[in-house]
Parts: structure tokens; C-alpha cells; sequence
């Protein structure tokens, strides 16, 4: 996945010193969710997501953070034309942002198809390699196998599954 050096330069002022920027999406400008004046832009850095929210026709910007340890799972809704990536967030205030509204997971929509699921298989990359350091195994079930995650609703199923255990949505193999 490339990285749009505009966008990295547009948030290198809330940038960390050690930070680095992995991959950037853009929502779409044409099609179900986009945003034709002020599309949002989503940067995954190697400790966060930053949400570039653009206002007043791109005078003003609102920057949302949400560090990878405050996101329980992601899934992504694949359309046809478009796609969203659903992240599901823990100890966030839930009054403001991709939360608004008191919703318990915040909807980033209008995202080309190819770059959401770039980003929502990068974030549960992210998620795995996380809740690992933390001392939990995620590589394997509670039977002790291998799992993979849904990409859908993002719940851990045993590997070589071919629909999801809490969905039923059907897992890329």
C-alpha cells in the first residue's frame, strides 16, 4: 500500500518523534459514502489511526487518534462500488468522533475496495501483534489450533474454517 506524502505532511505537526506512517487511504469522492468537497482521510502509522476529518472546504481539519491497545476488533463491509471499515473501540468517549452518537463501533465509509481491506487486514495485523505483547495468544484457539480473524466482523475462528462461527459471513482461504 502506498504512502500519499501529502497526507503524512498534512499531520506531520501531531506526528511522534519515533512515528512512523505505514499506509494512507482517502475516502472516495464519487459513490455511496464519499465526500466530494472534503474526503477524510485515514493515516495507519505504526502506534495509531489518525482520522483526518476536513471542514469548511479543507480550511479546517479535525484529527481523531485512536492508539491500536484502545481497538478490540475491525471488519469490513465490502460493496460494489465502495467499501467501509468498522473499528470497534475500548475506553473511548463515545460523544465525539468516529463514535458520535454513543455508537459502539465508528464506521470509516467510502473507502475503494482494495484500500479498505488494506487497511482493516493491517489493523488486525496490528491487533494480533498487540494483544500477543500483552500476553494473550491470539494464534490460537481455545483448543489450541490455529485461527484466523473474520474480515468481516472480526471474531477469531479456527483455521481452515470456511464461514464465521459469529456471523456466518464467509472466510477468504
Amino acid at each position: 500500500m502506498a504512502v500519499d506524502q501529502n497526507e503524512v505532511n498534512a499531520v506531520k505537526d501531531i506526528l511522534w518523534q519515533d512515528e512512523k506512517v505505514v499506509m494512507t487511504v482517502k475516502q472516495r469522492r464519487v459513490g455511496p459514502g464519499g465526500s466530494v468537497t472534503v474526503p477524510t482521510s485515514v493515516l495507519a502509522t505504526d502506534h495509531r489511526l489518525i482520522i483526518v476529518n476536513k471542514a469548511t472546504l479543507g480550511i479546517r481539519k479535525d484529527y481523531e487518534t485512536i492508539p491500536y491497545r484502545q481497538i478490540s476488533s475491525v471488519r469490513l463491509e465490502h460493496g460494489i462500488i465502495s467499501s467501509s471499515v468498522f473499528v470497534r473501540v475500548q475506553g473511548y468517549d463515545k460523544d465525539q468522533g468516529l463514535l458520535k452518537n454513543g455508537k459502539e463501533e465508528g464506521e470509516i465509509d467510502g473507502l475503494n475496495n482494495t484500500d479498505a481491506k488494506a487497511l482493516a487486514d493491517y489493523i488486525n495485523q496490528i491487533l494480533s501483534h498487540t494483544q500477543q505483547d500483552q500476553g494473550e495468544i491470539l494464534s490460537h484457539d481455545q483448543a489450541g489450533g490455529p485461527s484466523v480473524f473474520c474480515s468481516k466482523c472480526g471474531a477469531r475462528n479456527e483455521q481452515g474454517s470456511r464461514f464465521c462461527s459469529k456471523c456466518g459471513a464467509r472466510i477468504a482461504g
